[in-house]
């Protein structure tokens, strides 16, 4: 790494279109939160953002977001696929982004030893931040954190001074290792503890008996961290035209069985999401149940966990992605091919 190389690059997708409720307001939080620790650690980092298939009749992020003053150790790259390019795509008129097909978008063009792939209603502890300054992240590994869900509330009654102390008084649930569980005080705790040790159980048998290995595959969409020479070597998210669900979890299988090894960083190492509208992504209960009906009446495939079973056991038995039924990506991925536009906010 020279010196005009970032450490870090943060790789997101989105556009201007209110998906999930506040979209603007929310991407703005990660942006002010972001620039404001990165400015206080001193940590360099790129934050490459790929707007995918814009919309003709609403200003772009460049303009729809407000870029904070003292941009000091951020610089910020916008990519944008258009929707000409978009419309190239399977499914393309009923889903419009394909995040993982964008986040390597982001991944390929990066320009950080270290490239983090996010979603743009996340914050980051001061804690998490504070470890990623010290710059102890190894080639080999692949690093990941708990999820921590917040309530929406956060967006009206935080100030900047105690957001990330607003967002720990406002927890709905957690995503730990080996599952989800709902939270609420320090007393369900003992709870949480008991139901993640069933659940480590249940997946050590899987492990056993389908390959599929014991990552930190819960919310792995929200925080994937590795070199690029490693997502090169693995050749980026499987780039497959329909809904974005397990596919996040594909990089830790294949990861796992190229011999990357998996760190868990400990809370308060940990990230904080803020809750969208229900079936707008995948969340508990009535959610998950709007989400697949949503996507089943409108004829967009996705992943089971079949699939990914399957998917480990033909890893765990050759070793390599292009032998198994869902392939590896071709040369192009990431449309590394094709000359984006680009707008960068220094």
């Amino acid at each position: 790494m020279t010196e005009s190389e970032p450490y870090l690059s943060i790789v997101a997708v989105s556009r201007n279109d209110d998906h999930g409720g506040n979209l603007l307001q929310r991407m703005q939080l990660f942006v002010d939160a972001l620039y404001a620790q990165c400015n206080r650690f001193k940590l360099k980092t790129e934050l490459i953002i790929i707007e995918w298939n814009p919309l003709s009749d609403r200003q772009g992020l460049k303009d729809a977001l407000t870029w904070p003053e003292d941009r000091g150790c951020v610089v910020t790259r916008i990519i944008t696929v258009s929707p000409d390019l978009h419309n190239q795509f399977k499914y393309a008129d009923k889903m419009p982004i394909f995040q993982m097909i964008g986040k390597n978008v982001g991944i390929v063009r990066a320009k950080g030893h270290f490239i983090l792939a996010t979603n743009i209603d996340i914050l980051f502890s001061d804690e998490l931040m504070q470890y990623l300054t010290k710059k102890m992240l190894n080639d080999g590994c692949h690093y990941r954190v708990d999820r921590v869900d917040v309530d929406s509330c956060v967006m009206a009654e935080y100030t900047k001074d105690t957001l990330l102390s607003c967002c720990r008084k406002n927890i709905l649930r957690l995503n730990k290792k080996y599952g989800t569980y709902g939270y609420r005080s320090k007393w369900d705790s003992l709870s949480v503890s008991l139901k993640s040790f069933m659940d480590y159980v249940y997946r050590a048998k899987v492990e056993k008996s389908d390959g599929y290995p014991l990552t930190h595959s819960n919310a792995c969409g929200d925080f994937a961290l590795m070199a690029k020479s490693d997502w090169m070597k693995l050749g980026g998210y499987p780039e497959l035209e329909m809904y974005s669900f397990h596919i996040d979890s594909m990089i830790l299988v294949a990861g796992h069985y190229s011999g990357i090894r998996e760190v868990d960083l400990a809370s308060p190492m940990e990230i904080y999401h803020i809750e969208h509208s229900a079936g707008s992504g995948w969340t508990p209960g009535k959610g998950e149940q709007q989400l697949f009906e949503r996507l089943g009446k409108n004829g967009v495939p996705y992943l089971v966990w079949a699939d990914i079973l399957r998917y480990a056991r033909e890893l765990r038995d050759t070793h390599d992605p292009a032998q198994t039924f869902i392939g590896k990506n071709k040369p192009g991925w990431g449309l590394v091919d094709h000359e984006l536009p680009e707008t960068i906010i220094r």
